[in-house]
């Protein structure tokens, strides 16, 4: 993208963005708007500069960390850069909104959002200053906010078909935005942090920290009862100790395991590997015991169990010493990997159970149906249409469904390159048509000019869409490779060939093909 002339650095984690990237990310906003607007969104604009007083509410300026930049003005309030706006639309829809007739409502905003990263890195792909569609939904009902979500999903369905880059749908974790229900939207690339493992078979699709599977013969917990386990520790917000025992080789993840725990009417746990990392003081109130699928056993007894072989002889005695109540969980607690059997499938007769395909993947957009999160504590409410009693309110039912815009143009690079360079999707590439004049001859100038206008005659789609590259001071072989890297989909020479016989010399990026062709004859690779 630098060398492309997309963007420079400010700082670390902060770019600036060139006119040819910004060209492209008012067709992605271009796209988006008209489909946020399909569904009946209103666009505004939120500060990005935000009190602390309702993230306290929420609990998040705690829970947030250190990702968040927070700031004091002169008279020491506090405040911070907005990474997120949950808070804040919450907040102002809750003082205007007073009946059931003024919902189901819908606004979304356009704009920059900050999260102080530890490292930056990748450029736009995880920076500290980003560019984001949030679109949040407020409605009377659970079963109003579900069907809203599905009509949301079937507009970011669109709006990633119109970009054109191939993209992944997935089961997700909700994170700190919280919420019941969650997708993420990828675009597959070697770079991305995220893992996807998705079934060729039925098309189950799932974040590694969200997907589950079944084992297959060459893994099942059988084959490793023999081998020492992997021991995972923690204490619980309600002083609990908590267990977490794998089969040996499986990695614990961790947000399985507190789904476990939120079950069992937990609260927040801290998980580490070594039992000497956490503050044992013998005053915890009960422990329990996370027995993954991954390391099961046939001893019925708990103090058999607990006095096998493979266990340590310091949890051992640390549990033995305590007469406190020790309750045992079976299920799974472990990382899903590339291999293990679909979900989906292993549960047909008919279907194989067939291996999910792990694919590096960047998260370009997100999904969460948030419930009552934010409107509850904030107190955004509403008079229903039929109360049961004298002066009730409900809280609102909330959605949040965010596109990471600058994030998705580093994205689509990623996605979409060879050797040569960039190969934009025609939809938001800076320019769709580049056109390259050999020398400042008059003959070749005149023809640029006719070119230029025959181009932007054929189709509205054209105009303004056409470049022309005048550096001729630069030789014609560096434009060409410049081109190539900026990755404009056509490239049209006017040289000697030209000069010769009146015939263009056209270059398709993404098929590398080259046309040679009449000049009245290339309006009808447009019009095609």
């Amino acid at each position: 993208m630098i060398r492309a002339g997309l963007i420079r650095r400010s700082s670390s984690g902060m770019y600036s963005l060139l006119p040819l990237a910004l060209r492209s990310l008012d067709k992605i906003e271009r796209i988006i708007d008209f489909e946020m607007t399909s569904i009946g969104a209103q666009k505004l604009s939120l500060s990005i500069l935000l009190s602390a007083s309702t993230w306290k509410q929420t609990g998040r300026w705690k829970s947030a960390g250190s990702e968040l930049f927070r700031l004091k003005d002169r008279k020491g309030s506090e405040y911070c850069l907005a990474p997120t706006h949950e808070e804040e639309i919450t907040q102002l829809v809750g003082h205007e909104i007073a009946s059931y007739r003024q919902l189901p409502l819908r606004l979304y905003q356009i704009g920059k959002k900050y999260r102080d990263e530890m490292r930056p890195r990748y450029g736009l792909l995880r920076g500290r200053e980003f560019i984001m569609k949030d679109l949040y939904t407020f409605d009377t009902s659970e079963e109003a906010a579900l069907r809203t979500y599905e009509e949301v999903l079937i507009a970011y369905k669109n709006i990633f078909n119109k970009i054109g880059v191939p993209f992944v749908i997935a089961d997700a974790d909700s994170g700190n935005i919280g919420g019941t229900k969650s997708h993420e939207f990828h675009f597959l690339s070697q770079v991305g942090e995220d893992m996807i493992l998705t079934c060729s078979n039925c098309g189950y699709s799932a974040n590694e920290e969200r997907a589950y599977g079944s084992l297959p013969l060459t893994k099942q917990a059988g084959n490793g009862v023999n081998k020492k386990p992997i021991f995972n520790f923690g204490i619980s917000k309600n002083n609990r100790l908590i267990i977490c025992i794998l089969g040996s080789g499986y990695v614990l993840n961790v947000f399985k395991l507190k789904a476990a725990a939120s079950e069992n009417s937990f609260e927040d746990i801290q998980i580490v590997n070594d039992i000497k990392d956490i503050q044992i003081n013998n005053n915890f109130n009960e422990i329990d015991i996370y027995i993954d699928i991954t390391f099961q056993t046939n001893l019925p007894d708990l103090e058999l169990f607990l006095s096998n072989k493979l266990f340590d002889e310091n949890i051992y005695k640390l549990i033995q010493s305590n007469k406190h109540i020790i309750t045992m969980h079976h299920g799974d607690f472990h990382n899903t990997s590339p291999g293990d059997g679909c979900p989906i499938c292993s549960m047909s007769s008919v279907s194989h159970n067939n291996p999910l395909i792990g694919h590096n993947a960047i998260e370009v957009g997100h999904t969460f149906l948030l419930g009552t999160k934010y409107s509850e504590p904030l107190k955004a409410t509403f008079a229903p249409e039929t109360p049961q009693n004298m002066g009730e309110l409900r809280p609102i039912q909330m959605g949040c469904y965010g596109i990471g815009i600058s994030r998705m143009l580093a994205a689509i690079i990623e996605s979409s390159y060879d050797e040569h360079g960039i190969i934009w999707p025609s939809s938001v590439a800076p320019y769709r048509v580049c056109i390259i004049p050999n020398s400042d001859e008059p003959l070749i100038q005149q023809a640029t000019r006719n070119l230029f206008d025959l181009l932007t005659s054929i189709s509205h789609e054209l105009n303004g869409e056409v470049l022309i590259d005048d550096r001729t001071n630069l030789s014609l072989g560096y434009r060409i490779k410049d081109s190539e890297l900026v990755g404009y989909p056509w490239m049209m020479i006017l040289g000697k060939r030209f000069l010769e016989s009146g015939r263009v010399e056209i270059h398709e990026r993404r098929t590398r093909k080259i046309l040679d062709v009449n000049f009245d004859e290339i309006k009808n690779i447009f019009l095609t």
